[in-house]
């Protein structure tokens, strides 16, 4: 085997080792980026929903209370419009699912707010009503809505932080290809001193060595290399010279 195949085939290896880890640290953190971004964006619009569906809760309430304080019917237009905004939010959050108890925290917010809506609609109707009867009926399930409206909001507070804490597993699971390569390009630069020390630069001293006692030493040249390569080549090149050499002198 040549001395160039030999070289050309360490830097192929080398080259392949460096192509192939590096491929696979941009797959895994592409992927990993992608599957964080779609996560941390679900988790986003799920916490501005419940966000929603508590302020238009709040606006229900304002809104609800004034009427029963003053009977004013004006206020019954902004009752609707906090609770289309609450039922657009809640159709939202429904369809923005990423977690199993995720389900069933809005399946509880849409059947708690539903009771709400049918108690906080009569009082709207009733003229009678009062703020006791608003405590008895209506404040126990508004307080149950709100509560799972503010556990839907927890559940993807905690979907973030999980979120960034697997993007930071998966960035250190994407640098393990480098740290393994980094080690391996060591062990095989080291492997590939040796054989370069082993197969090249020893027979070339050995050579030299040969070549400087037989001219000032007149010893025998004779130098055992392992390979049959250029080097090889070249060691028989140069006993087939002093060979020649011998012969030259003896013809004198």
């Amino acid at each position: 085997m040549s001395i160039r195949f030999k070289i050309l085939i360490g830097f192929l290896i080398l080259a392949s080792m460096l192509f192939i880890s590096g491929a696979f640290s941009i797959f895994e953190l592409t992927r990993q980026g992608r599957a964080v971004k779609l996560m941390i964006a679900d988790s986003y619009q799920s916490i501005d929903y419940a966000k929603q569906m508590l302020d238009a809760l709040d606006h229900q309430e304002n809104s609800l209370l004034y009427h029963i304080g003053t009977k004013d019917s004006l206020v019954i237009g902004e009752f609707e419009s906090a609770s289309n905004l609450f039922d657009i939010n809640l159709r939202n959050a429904g369809t923005n699912l990423t977690h199993e108890e995720e389900r069933t925290t809005v399946d509880s917010i849409t059947h708690f707010y539903k009771i709400y809506m049918k108690r906080a609609m009569f009082a709207l109707q009733c003229e009678k009503y009062n703020f006791n009867a608003y405590l008895d009926s209506i404040q126990s399930s508004r307080i149950k809505t709100k509560n799972y409206v503010k556990k839907l909001m927890i559940i993807n507070q905690e979907e973030l932080y999980q979120s960034a804490a697997f993007h930071e597993a998966s960035a250190q699971r994407a640098l393990l290809p480098g740290l393994i390569v980094i080690i391996t390009s060591l062990l095989f630069t080291f492997i590939f001193i040796y054989l370069v020390n082993h197969y090249f630069v020893s027979p070339i001293l050995k050579i030299t060595k040969a070549v400087n006692d037989f001219v000032k030493y007149h010893k025998a040249f004779d130098v055992p290399l392992e390979t049959k390569d250029e080097i090889f080549s070249l060691k028989e090149a140069i006993g087939h010279l002093i060979s020649y050499t011998k012969t030259i002198k003896k013809d004198e």
